[in-house]
């Protein structure tokens, strides 16, 4: 049996007497329209409306059916409450030709650092970008300072961090595409995922 996963769903186990089945339930994440689809020996299933779910065993799949939040919650409610936090995603912009945060994106720190401490224990993805401005070697030397520096501040916040990656693209992902030397504020930037 082949899954695949396109939205936030609930994926639960169940053990029978004689034999096994499993539930896919697709939740309301508070997001656009999701899908997940079904693939089994007997064909395909897509679940496609919110609050949704439809059972899987040996001999094929049910026919989708709707369950209410309330349901889900009584059911499930312990299981969802273990699950990790979504991860969360944060932008800081730097100064033209630096490694100085801009004073918008240092006021972000402290929203960082709470974001960080509600995962822990969590990893995180620390990615360096530039504008176009410059070569493109130097570009993936200042994006890599970029996001080393905020790895070095999360270091000095002392926080229970499992793992930092460090990556640089340089002017090779950029936010807004521009023409080579064309300063571009939004693309000075590093990105912090947090999982």
């Amino acid at each position: 049996m082949k899954i695949l996963f396109y939205a936030s769903i609930l994926f639960a186990t169940l053990s029978l007497t004689a034999c096994s089945s499993s539930r896919v339930i697709l939740l309301d994440n508070g997001k656009a329209q999701n899908a997940v689809v079904i693939i089994t020996k007997q064909g395909q299933q897509v679940l496609d409306k919110k609050n949704t779910y439809l059972d899987i065993s040996a001999t094929g799949s049910s026919a989708v059916k709707p369950i209410s939040p309330q349901q889900v919650q009584q059911t499930y409610g312990t299981l969802l409450a273990a699950a990790p936090k979504a991860p969360i995603s944060f932008l800081l912009y730097f100064e033209t030709d630096s490694t100085s945060l801009t004073a918008a994106s240092q006021r972000q720190l402290p929203a960082i650092r709470s974001a960080i401490k509600e995962r822990i224990p969590c990893d995180v993805n620390v990615i360096g970008h530039a504008d176009r401005t410059g070569t493109k070697a130097y570009n993936i030397d200042l994006s890599l300072r970029r996001a080393r520096q905020i790895r070095d501040w999360l270091y000095t916040q002392k926080l229970d961090i499992s793992t930092i990656i460090v990556e640089s693209y340089g002017e090779e992902d950029p936010l807004i595409p521009t023409a080579d030397d064309v300063p571009e504020p939004r693309n000075r930037r590093v990105e912090i995922l947090i999982r």
